[in-house]
């Protein structure tokens, strides 16, 4: 029916208090077999420590938003990610179910306005806090991969490509440094698609030479955009010029072989091509990642730095802890 509100819930630990929400919370209440939604707490009241602690003597674990408000709401929730990531009361599942949806609604406020000096620097912030559960917490691992949307968005595949990226930095032993400008260029590396006809990017038929040409167009065009906005490191850059260059020189914008690709380059390649085979397109399923493993194994192998590639599916063979007594068996690796 037409004018129907719609709730969501949302979790009461995301709730800080002496804080202002910003838009409506609500309990739900079920009376008769019938739901009805409470205003728990207006947008523009601070929510006070006493009401929380009610909630929580009475084990409620969820309040309602009207579905209208989710931006308002995790633009809220941004705010105290940190806060939230440091509070031993919330498990890392939820903690990384937060991180997820936060980052989602900040690309899809990039890729709205890619020109903005405030997206960049809330794209960093959000990497910075990542880390920050990725090395703090065991079980991130588990929580960030459960995460990972396979329905196909440009920015939910941004999302996927940092969120995948990190974890296998941290399998690496990059340190917090590495991790943050390589994980900020994973976050931003397809900003240049903002730019490109999403006629084309959703295209189900094979793209034609021209249409491939303009595609291609993206990594220079994201690049711009970024060097003229401001606030990216340099090194960012390596991953958002790179992720589709070739380690046998095939790929683009410039045809780089082996090591004249930066390393950060040459991994986000691996986790760029695994994201697309795993993720639902408009003109290809999702694989599940054996078969994708096997796919750019078998089909890409020599696009690919091959010390990194056998790393990576080490990396997801081992729920990303460092095994020291390796299997062999673990893919069946013809190199």
């Amino acid at each position: 029916m037409s004018g129907t509100v719609e709730y969501i819930p949302v979790t009461l630990n995301a709730i800080r208090v002496d804080t202002i929400v910003g838009c409506d919370l609500y309990l739900q209440n079920h009376i008769n077999n019938e739901v009805s939604y409470v205003l728990y707490c207006s947008g523009t009241n601070v929510v006070k420590s006493d009401k929380i602690e009610d909630l929580q003597k009475h084990q409620v674990k969820n309040l309602f938003i009207r579905k209208e408000d989710k931006k308002i709401y995790l633009k809220y929730v941004e705010s105290s990610l940190k806060h939230i990531i440091n509070d031993g009361r919330v498990d890392v599942k939820e903690k990384a179910y937060i991180v997820y949806d936060v980052a989602k609604n900040i690309m899809s406020d990039v890729f709205e306005d890619p020109r903005s000096g405030e997206q960049v620097e809330r794209s960093k912030s959000w990497v910075s806090n990542t880390i920050d559960l990725i090395i703090r917490s065991k079980g991130s691992f588990s929580g960030m991969m459960s995460m990972i949307s396979y329905d196909y968005y440009t920015y939910t595949h941004s999302v996927n490509v940092s969120v995948l990226g990190l974890l296998f930095a941290k399998y690496l032993g990059l340190d917090g440094g590495e991790m943050q400008v390589f994980g900020t260029g994973l976050l931003l590396h397809d900003v240049g698609k903002t730019q490109i006809d999403p006629a084309i990017i959703n295209k189900k038929e094979r793209l034609n030479d021209e249409e491939f040409a303009r595609i291609k167009m993206h990594v220079d065009l994201g690049a711009d955009i970024l060097k003229q906005t401001g606030g990216v490191d340099s090194t960012s850059f390596f991953p958002i010029m790179q992720h589709h260059e070739k380690y046998n020189g095939k790929g683009y914008p410039n045809g780089l072989k082996g090591d004249a690709i930066h390393k950060y380059g040459r991994i986000a390649g691996i986790i760029d091509v695994y994201d697309a085979l795993t993720t639902q397109r408009s003109y290809s399923d999702a694989r599940k990642p054996f078969a994708a493993l096997k796919i750019m194994n078998e089909e890409m192998k020599e696009s690919f730095d091959e010390k990194y590639f056998k790393d990576f599916i080490l990396f997801l063979g081992s729920g990303g802890e460092k095994q020291y007594q390796k299997s062999k068996k673990i893919f069946p690796m013809s190199v």
